[in-house]
């Protein structure tokens, strides 16, 4: 029998209530069928117009933005649009959906939020995401949420071509096209869709697992959302193209980029279908986007290094290693490249995955671009290069040098904090976790290390090779829960953090840090169950 699109939608939404075995049939027949994408990404082009309510900027950003509706915030709040998009990533993080690649991360988030810092919504704490996902996308979710797919930065010519894809989602977060739609849809749909999304995130990556995740969600109301798909791309290009103005890149990049794309997927069928399905390209919507382009001064932004590096490593997620080591070796040989130094980091980071330490020294050896040297990705390899050959004390001077340069940077940070836990470097592991909790207090990933740091298990006493720091077993009790119950907390798992937080309000304090780690946990306590959505 002949499926259409919408029947394969309808077959998964009669499975919400099926067992995990007929679920994962069901996928596995989709998938056999040649619609596994189609559906994902159906899902996926309704979410990417999720965003957070806010006032519209259209008439301070771009003043001939297409009247798409007013907007309706009677159905879902700014805060239950934060939780569903928030909802969303914990599922992905918790499905082992994301690249924790800190570098990346630091990168990603800088890119973005220059962006955001050029709208109306400057101050708004936006979050973007890596998605280990090879296919050409990025997508937006409720509450300023932004995923690139690891495709999507690999893909890329140039950073202006990213920052076209970048500005674009921003574009359909701070023009709260969510709000614009939920008229047409009650809070009980929206609210229970945080799995299916997920889902249609997760499909790509574990077909199996996206269907039991899926279990909580519904796919109604998705499929409506489509028609005003056309509109809102168009409205998005033109902030977007603002935004990219405003930071200094090439307005026509975005045009250019979605041109390729469309190119690329009259040649083939599978390569960027994801990208031009949730975000379906018109003539009409190229010929405005580079009008508008011609419209604008010239702005030529040169590649940033952390850009040049970020692709490398995105490069070497997207293929094999063993393939990745005939790509380099072969640009480096035929030099078919935009920049030596990426080329050789990229070299480098292959050797070192595939433990070839000594050849991985060699090559990024030969980088001689002292910019190149500098740079905190870079250094951060040269580190864990001396850390694996015994070289500890090389290694924590390349992390003192490199965090005075590069102060925020949380791939240092987090690369520092490993190697001095790993070398039992307690006392000053200790000292930059303090920095850190202030320097980032909304981020779990510090809330874990302190945890770690001090776990209420043995550590055990043996001393530094090299004796940088004085020995000391960090098993305290109280930092433990403190640190976990901060971790839970920032997540948005309330009653994991309190329970957490409780427990060590029941350990004996041993000196007045305790004591002043207590008093902190007992005035969050309240405020945190203020904080606690109602169940009602």
């Amino acid at each position: 029998m002949v499926m259409s699109l919408q029947d394969c939608i309808n077959k998964i939404s009669a499975t919400i209530s099926k067992t995990p075995q007929e679920q994962r049939d069901v996928v596995a027949d989709i998938k056999r069928r040649g619609f596994l994408k189609q559906v994902t990404n159906t899902i996926l082009f309704g979410l990417t117009m999720s965003t957070c309510a806010h006032k519209s900027i259209a008439d301070t950003i771009i003043e001939d933005l297409p009247d798409l509706g007013d907007t309706d915030r009677s159905n879902l709040s700014p805060q239950q649009a934060d939780m569903l998009g928030k909802q969303v990533v914990l599922n992905i993080y918790a499905q082992g959906g994301m690249v924790e690649d800190f570098d990346c991360l630091d990168y990603l988030n800088r890119l973005g939020n220059e962006f955001v810092s050029y709208s109306p919504m400057a101050g708004k704490d936006f979050n973007f995401y890596l998605v280990k996902d090879k296919d050409i996308n990025a997508f937006a979710l409720p509450g300023g949420y932004i995923c690139a797919n690891n495709g999507l930065i690999y893909t890329t010519l140039s950073e202006a071509e990213l920052a076209g894809v970048v500005s674009h989602e921003v574009g359909h977060v701070i023009q709260h096209h969510i709000f614009r739609n939920i008229s047409v849809h009650n809070r009980a749909q929206w609210t229970g869709i945080a799995g299916l999304v997920t889902a249609a995130i997760l499909a790509p990556i574990n077909p199996a697992m996206a269907m039991v995740v899926a279990q909580g969600g519904s796919a109604a109301g998705t499929q409506s959302m489509l028609s005003f798909s056309r509109d809102y791309e168009r409205e998005a290009d033109r902030v977007g193209q603002n935004l990219m103005y405003k930071a200094g890149f090439d307005a026509h990049a975005m045009p250019e980029f979605f041109q390729r794309m469309q190119d690329r997927y009259k040649f083939n069928t599978n390569d960027a279908y994801a990208f031009l399905q949730s975000h379906p390209v018109t003539l009409e919507r190229l010929s405005e986007a580079e009008t508008r382009a011609n419209q604008l001064p010239t702005k030529m932004r040169a590649d940033s290094i952390d850009f040049l590096l970020t692709r490398e490593k995105c490069r070497i997620r997207q293929i094999e290693l063993k393939d990745a080591l005939k790509f380099y070796n072969s640009a480096i040989a035929t030099k078919r490249y935009v920049s030596l130094e990426s080329q050789l980091y990229g070299l480098a980071l292959t050797h070192y995955l595939q433990k070839n330490y000594e050849q991985s020294i060699q090559t990024l050896d030969k980088i001689s671009n002292p910019k190149f040297l500098i740079n905190p990705i870079v250094a951060g390899l040269r580190a864990k290069q001396m850390i694996v050959i015994g070289k500890n004390d090389i290694a924590d001077r390349l992390y003192e040098q490199s965090l005075a340069r590069y102060p925020t940077h949380k791939g240092l940070w987090m690369g520092q904090l490993e190697f001095l836990i790993m070398i039992r470097a307690y006392p000053k592991a200790a000292y930059r976790l303090d920095e850190l909790s202030l320097a980032f207090p909304m981020d779990p990933d510090v809330w874990d290390q302190y945890a770690f740091l001090y776990s209420d298990e043995d550590f055990g006493e043996t001393t530094c090779n090299n004796s940088l720091y004085s020995d000391a077993k960090y098993n305290n009790p109280i930092r433990y829960h403190y640190g976990l119950g901060s971790e839970y907390i920032v997540l948005g798992h309330y009653p994991h953090g309190l329970e957490q937080y409780r427990a060590a309000l029941k350990k004996k304090p041993a000196n007045k840090e305790d004591d002043k780690i207590q008093s902190i946990i007992s005035a969050r306590i309240p405020e945190i169950m203020r904080a606690m959505p109602s169940k009602s």
